[in-house]
């Protein structure tokens, strides 16, 4: 008895670690072409980024002209606004340009390729995009402006917001294809109150200050609010590895609830 609860203890854990890897090929197989196609550009999304950071010039400049190519004629699997979808066109179509230059530097050309690769992720991984990544670095950024901003400190404030408005433009395409319009019309006004501000002869720093405050918040709306659901999202797609996991889990106490009631009920005839 004790021989047959071990090897289907054995069976039922090796069916277990292997739900995972069966659930990822039946996932492959079963994509629709649309996605298959995406993941495609996705790939070669990631090898511009590569490319680029190599300062392999020549092969970055390959993959954006492949890109260039491909995306306009791409059927995405979900819905997204046609703003979102501008944003991802001229992000693609402005790298492309740079990357035909003679005279634009390296980090510039880092920057095209980081917003290309960004904004291609997150039309293919809505559960965790690679913008989101970018969070702690964004504010620390606006935690170092306000510390300015108190300061008063107007030249370092002013590199610093140089810095940080940089790295929002860099993540802004991908971000505007799943945030709603209202969050990323919330961050733009921030930053554009911070930006007329800063053309003002005489800057108002409470108002400054009062802008960083509002720009904090929806950051933290936009990147971490979100977040919440992520787990509760996974469970509900059709397709979810957990639920797969969790029927293994389930069938694993039932065998293992069922051979324990056999044990006893055989030592409870046998006493």
């Amino acid at each position: 008895m004790k021989k047959n609860i071990r090897f289907l203890l054995f069976f039922l854990i090796i069916g277990l670690f292997l739900s995972w890897p069966i659930h990822n090929l039946y996932s492959k197989l079963d994509q629709p072409i649309e996605e298959k196609q995406l993941a495609a550009l996705d790939q070669i999304a990631h090898e511009l980024l590569s490319y680029a950071k190599k300062g392999d010039l020549e092969g970055a400049q390959q993959r954006i002209m492949e890109l260039a190519d491909r995306f306009p004629n791409q059927h995405l699997p979900v819905p997204i606004r046609i703003e979102s979808l501008n944003a991802v066109t001229q992000s693609i179509l402005a790298a492309k340009k740079s990357f035909a230059s003679t005279n634009v530097s390296e980090q510039q050309l880092l920057w095209h390729a980081t917003q290309v690769r960004v904004a291609i992720d997150a039309l293919t991984h809505m559960n965790q995009p690679m913008w989101r990544s970018y969070y702690p670095s964004l504010a620390n950024q606006v935690q170092n402006l306000q510390q300015s901003a108190v300061e008063r400190n107007f030249f370092q404030f002013r590199e610093q917001f140089d810095e940080n408005y940089r790295l929002f433009l860099a993540i802004k395409p991908a971000m505007s294809i799943q945030l709603p319009e209202e969050q990323m019309s919330s961050l733009a006004n921030a930053y554009d109150v911070i930006y007329k501000e800063m053309r003002n002869t005489k800057m108002d720093w409470q108002v400054v200050r009062e802008a960083l405050r509002d720009l904090n918040g929806s950051m933290q709306v936009a990147f971490v609010g979100a977040e919440e659901s992520t787990f509760a999202r996974l469970m509900m797609r059709p397709d979810s590895p957990m639920v797969m996991l969790l029927s293994v889990a389930i069938a694993l106490l039932i065998a293992l609830s069922y051979a324990a009631w056999k044990k006893y009920d055989g030592e409870i005839r046998s006493a």
